[in-house]
């Protein structure tokens, strides 16, 4: 496999390994960090079920993977329509070298798929 395929599994599977939210993971616990901005979210927190907290951090972790998702779509048309280049320790990143585009493959990746031989 090229190198230039090689960072592009790389750059995904990088954006793979910071999908999980913080602030998910702080909505369930019931407890953001102790900041002065943070207390009125404590305070909701605080009011609400561990069963209503883990919903709420289900939809913060939602959030987070829809907006990963919806910059991959817009770099995947920009990459496609030839506008932008995406370089990775000097390899240019291949547009679409599995034929299919950069937030499928990222899907696929989150959701435990092998990469294509």
């Amino acid at each position: 496999m090229s190198r230039e395929v090689e960072e592009y599994k790389s750059f995904v599977d990088s954006l793979v390994g910071i999908k999980d939210s913080a602030a998910a993971d702080w909505a369930r616990a019931g407890r953001f960090p102790e900041v002065p901005e943070n207390e009125s979210v404590n305070q909701l927190l605080a009011s609400l079920t561990d069963a209503q907290r883990a919903v709420l951090g289900s939809v913060i972790q939602s959030a987070k993977e829809s907006g990963v998702h919806d910059a991959l779509v817009y770099l995947n048309e920009k990459m496609v329509s030839g506008e932008i280049q995406i370089t990775q320790s000097g390899a240019e990143l291949p547009v679409e070298p599995f034929g299919t585009e950069l937030y499928f493959d990222w899907i696929a990746r989150c959701e435990g798929d092998e990469w294509p031989e």
